[in-house]
């Protein structure tokens, strides 16, 4: 993996790491699954195997965060047949479904309520759109209000854990986006008709969006998702 030798790590990848071991500093390091913050080094919270995954980008990545070089995730993955002791901890790089509930001039609010390896949450969580993340181009032709409406359903990437409050997420990538909208002339579910526009198939009127691309998701059961589709248009918690 490219730049890894410049990582200055306290435990080989690939080695058997245990709760409590010290694997390197946030200067340098994401934390992933089974990992945690303490002070300015990530440690493990579980016995595992030690792993380093790539950031999306470093463009997204520095846009997240002051740690110009925290292009990796560190992440601890269990023995087959285990589980974390938590395994509804969301972490960065992951999958999450959520609804907008709030548009600002500079970002968009959403409320996770599913995460792709984990399904629905008994817990729901904060995120946030930033406008640089919204999409990929010239940050000066992106506008938030354009892209999601209150009551959409999107699939983000969490790109940073932000802070205590709430997640950074980022749709950037091309299945990233809404995958559900309900018309504001009919009340119709729209269906997108390009990455930036979606259709009403009564009224034929046309709205703006950040449409994801369709996609199979492979991780989360699609009975879970469509569940949790359904709740959130419905308005239950």
């Amino acid at each position: 993996m490219d730049g890894v030798g410049k990582l200055s790590l306290k435990i080989k990848i690939g080695s058997t790491v245990a709760p409590g071991d010290k694997i390197g500093s946030t200067r340098q390091l994401q934390p992933g699954a089974g990992t945690y913050i303490r002070g300015s080094h990530i440690f493990s919270s579980a016995v595992g195997t030690l792993r380093l995954s790539k950031m999306i980008s470093a463009v997204q990545t520095k846009s997240v965060s002051n740690r110009d070089d925290a292009f990796y995730v560190a992440s601890v993955i269990l023995k087959e047949g285990t589980k974390f002791a938590s395994s509804q901890v969301l972490s960065v790089d992951q999958i999450v479904m959520g609804r907008i509930n709030r548009i600002m001039t500079q970002q968009a609010s959403m409320e996770i309520v599913a995460a792709e390896g984990v399904g629905s949450l008994d817990e729901h969580y904060e995120g946030v759109i930033r406008k640089e993340d919204v999409r990929t181009g010239t940050l000066g032709t992106v506008e938030v209000h354009e892209s999601f409406r209150p009551g959409d359903i999107v699939r983000a990437r969490i790109i940073s854990l932000g802070d205590s409050r709430r997640y950074i997420l980022s749709t950037a990538e091309n299945d990233l986006g809404v995958i559900r909208a309900v018309s504001s002339s009919s009340g119709r579910v729209m269906i997108p008709i390009s990455w930036k526009e979606m259709q009403c198939p009564e009224t034929k009127a046309k709205e703006l969006r950040k449409c994801a691309k369709p996609r199979e998701n492979k991780d989360t059961p699609s009975n879970i998702i469509n569940q949790s589709q359904n709740e959130m248009a419905d308005g239950k918690e």
